[in-house]
């Protein structure tokens, strides 16, 4: 009877707690228990694990500030899939087969991070906004809060994030919670790229954090940024309280070269005091995959310290010792770039660095861009270099006698073969070497190397080989002093080394042939190079004129690209010297002037006269005797555009007289005006419509020879072999003609591939800038064509204030950055211009009319 009683009240019991009603604590109790230790734990582990990878399978860069959180992205997202699946599914099994548990809202927490790592933004705050709506524990809508503060920002939501944060900081956060707030809020600023709010953050938590490892890379993180910021002392003092909270090797590791980076150096003991450490960091062997980095942060050191030799030794070390670290290894291929670009000015040792950068540097790297456009100027520049130099060989060597010219060809393929024997030789004696290293048994000489049983094992660290190794030295050396030259019975005696490696035999042309695989290869090559030289005076010309092409373009981009005035003076002077009265004259003449106006107004009025002199009806000289030559010009040139207009409107009514007596009048005022080509062409397509073919072409080719350098010589030259065609619209044909009245209304304008997330981007940099600069202007979008739109700026007054604001938009925003791999333009245009350009869709052309009228 008892038994009966007591089954009839465990199963009321049971009955009772699996009541949908939480009412009576029996059922609370069972609902709280049964949701916390099945589903939402399971849930929680999936989502610590989910974290642990993203955090463990990142590659944390040390060369910048470390993220606060692990990025992550769709590659990512779809790797965790089953694991984020079924997070949402146990957590999802916590809500509905326990509502009203302590743990239903966390449970929706949960979902809303599961929803963060699946890149499912939208899904995700509206989780945390639910948990904040009906949750009435304070401490769960703190962390659903905080948690959106992070989806915010992940998002871009900036705005959004901060009126989060600031409801937030107004609330009674408990410990752990605050400790997330911190870290959230140094992430929002993170992204946005405030240091300073950044580490104001960071320093509240990890005032609070009390797990070490957290705190020991906040305080890191803190450290870089100071040192960022040139605040070694405070740097300093952060990355030794890092090494006290026990970080893992690799963040130690990184910790302590940091510090030597940092460290207060004052005498000259303090600097081998830093040396000795970076050595000891070497010969440690668990660093051993890190001694690219130790060698690139040695290098850094000597360079701080004006020790260029030295950094560059290092650098190319830690070049050589890197393996698989395509990072690192890019990072010292640029500061050997920078080195020998910026301070040593050896462009073209550069480019061969900047090279090797491109190919090396991952492109998500810092500035990568314009990486990439020094690397693209340099290549440039040693083209032209190489053109200069090899024309000016070959043809010096043309002249001299034929029996000179093989001895040379001769003397070059020796050397050439006699250097790839010695590559090949020190090859084969590296194999040699590493094969007898790879034995497991093997003894030098001296007895010094043995089977260890561990070719992992260094020789000095087993004493016993070690003594065997001793006591074979004693039986054949006895006891010797440890010395240079220890060997040696006269050790005074002096060795010529220099002349010992120099030193070639005697007969080295039939070494090179005897060790010449094809027995005839060696005469090819011979005939190979004579044949490369010039035997006519008009092979002899177009060396020449190569290199006077090259001396002008070199001037140029020592001049524009490089800024080496000095440099690009002498080019030009060069070119003028070598290449008199060239098609360049004038306008080199004109650069001389500018150049050497402040330093050498000698040199300037030289160069003024001669120009003024020689070309007195070029636009050059023009520009000289009167400054205000451009404005006048484009005054005229307005007027002449009015009178186009009309003309043009009469040609397409077929008033071909009147069109005619317009643009006569026109040409009568205004005989020599930078429009007046368009003018006499329009003209020429009304004589056509008028007198015929005969008189059409004749006229035609007047105006090829008259306007040679014409923007509209090609399609003139179009209408010659095509001239039945010539009723082709002009406007359209010739391409856009842009106008070069500058005063006037400016936009700026940002023009981008028709995709959804690059006009979010562009609105939102326009905007960003907007804000940021507090500018008052508006930004508006609008459709180029099927395949492009326009992000603007509109009324800008006028040409100077646009120009400013394209310099501080690139250098602020960075566009390059953001649209990588998309094709874009971000240029300023006159008012007139923009509407010729959205009538004919022509960017390229305006891009090149921009390059050249707003430098």
């Amino acid at each position: 009877m008892k038994l009966n009683l007591l089954l009839i009240f465990l199963t009321f019991l049971v009955a009772l707690g699996c009541a949908p009603n939480l009412s009576n604590p029996i059922n609370g109790g069972y609902h709280d228990m049964t949701a916390h230790y099945n589903a939402y734990f399971i849930a929680n582990e999936h989502i610590k694990s989910i974290e642990a990878t993203l955090h463990n399978g990142y590659e944390w860069n040390y060369n910048k500030v470390l993220p606060i959180y692990a990025p992550f992205d769709s590659t990512d997202a779809a790797a965790l899939k089953d694991q984020i699946e079924d997070c949402i599914e146990k957590s999802s099994i916590a809500i509905q087969r326990h509502p009203g548990s302590n743990w239903e809202f966390p449970s929706y927490i949960l979902v809303g991070k599961a929803r963060f790592y699946g890149l499912e933004f939208t899904d995700a705050v509206e989780a945390y906004k639910y948990v904040n709506t009906k949750s009435e524990d304070d401490n769960v809508r703190h962390e659903a809060l905080i948690n959106l503060i992070r989806t915010f920002t992940a998002n871009k939501e900036f705005n959004n994030a901060v009126a989060v944060a600031d409801y937030l900081e107004k609330e009674e956060l408990d410990g752990k919670n605050k400790q997330y707030f911190y870290l959230s809020q140094a992430y929002l600023y993170q992204e946005r790229e405030n240091l300073d709010l950044m580490v104001q953050n960071l320093v509240k938590a990890e005032e609070i954090f009390t797990n070490s490892r957290d705190k020991a890379r906040i305080q890191f993180i803190i450290g870089q940024v100071y040192q960022q910021l040139d605040f070694g002392a405070s740097a300093f003092s952060y990355y030794k309280k890092s090494l006290k909270n026990q970080p893992s090797y690799e963040l130690s590791f990184f910790t302590k070269l940091n510090m030597a980076q940092v460290t207060q150096l004052s005498e000259g003991k303090d600097i081998k005091t830093v040396r000795k450490y970076f050595k000891k960091l070497l010969v440690d062997r668990k660093n051993f995959e890190y001694n690219d980095k130790i060698y690139y942060e040695l290098g850094l050191f000597e360079q701080k310290h004006g020790n260029l030799d030295d950094a560059i030794v290092n650098y190319k070390q830690s070049v050589k010792v890197s393996s698989g670290n395509n990072r690192q290894k890019g990072l010292s291929y640029l500061s050997l770039a920078k080195i020998y670009y910026d301070s040593l000015k050896n462009f073209e040792i550069a480019k061969n660095y900047y090279d090797s950068t491109v190919t090396t540097l991952p492109n998500d790297e810092d500035n990568y861009a314009a990486i990439k456009t020094r690397q693209e100027v340099l290549e440039e520049f040693v083209k032209h270099i190489t053109t200069i130099r090899v024309n000016d060989s070959l043809v010096f060597i043309s002249r001299l006698p034929s029996d000179s010219i093989r001895s040379l060809a001769i003397a070059k393929v020796t050397r050439d073969s006699l250097q790839r024997i010695k590559v090949n030789e020190r090859k084969d004696r590296l194999a040699r070497s590493r094969s007898q290293h790879q034995r497991s048994n093997s003894q030098d000489e001296d007895g010094l190397l043995i089977n260890t049983g561990d070719a992992g094992t260094w020789y000095f660290d087993n004493s016993t080989t070690v003594s065997r190794g001793f006591s074979n030295f004693n039986q054949k050396w006895k006891n010797r002093p440890l010395e240079d030259n220890w060997r040696r019975s006269i050790k005074n005696a002096p060795i010529n080394i220099a002349s010992a490696v120099s030193e070639e035999p005697k007969d080295v042309t039939s070494k090179v042939k005897q060790s010449d695989a094809p027995v005839g290869a060696f005469d090819d090559q011979v005939k190979s190079l004579i044949g490369n030289i010039p035997r006519t005076d008009e092979q002899r010309q177009n060396l020449m004129d190569g290199v006077k092409e090259a001396l002008y373009h070199l001037g140029n981009i020592y001049n524009f690209k490089l800024k080496e005035e000095p440099n690009a003076i002498t080019t030009f002077l060069s070119l003028l010297s070598r290449f008199p009265k060239s098609e360049y004259e004038p306008e080199v003449l004109y650069q001389l002037y500018l150049l050497q106006k402040s330093t050498n107004p000698e040199g300037s009025n030289l160069a003024s006269t001669r120009l003024t002199n020689q070309y007195p009806e070029s636009i050059y000289a023009r520009l000289i005797a009167n400054p205000n030559y451009r404005e006048e010009s484009f005054a005229a040139t307005i007027q002449l555009q009015e009178i186009y207009r009309r003309s043009y409107e009469f040609y397409e009514r077929a008033d071909y007289d009147m069109s005619l007596h317009l643009l006569d009048s026109a040409l009568n005022i205004y005989p020599d005006n930078e429009f007046s080509d368009n003018i006499q062409l329009l003209k020429i397509l009304n004589i056509g419509q008028l007198e015929g073919q005969h008189k059409y072409r004749f006229e035609l080719d007047n105006f090829v020879k008259s306007y040679s350098e014409s923007e509209l010589l090609p399609y003139a030259e179009t209408l010659i072999k095509t001239s039945d065609s010539f009723k082709a619209n002009l406007f359209s044909s010739s391409k856009a003609r842009y106008l070069r009245d500058f005063n006037q209304t400016h936009y700026f304008v940002l023009i981008y591939q028709n995709k959804e997330a690059n006009s979010v981007l562009a609105t939102g940099l326009l905007q960003s800038f907007i804000e940021e600069n507090n500018l008052g202007f508006k930004s508006g979008n609008i459709l180029l064509s099927d395949d492009y739109s326009i992000a603007l700026i509109n009324n800008i007054p006028d040409k100077g204030q646009a120009s400013d604001l394209l310099t501080s938009f690139n250098q602020q925003m960075t566009p390059a950055d953001s649209f990588i791999g998309e094709k874009h333009f971000v240029f300023s245009i006159a008012e007139d211009n923009f509407d010729i350009l959205y009538r004919t869709k022509d960017i390229d052309t305006y891009q090149t009319f921009f390059d050249k009228y707003y430098p």
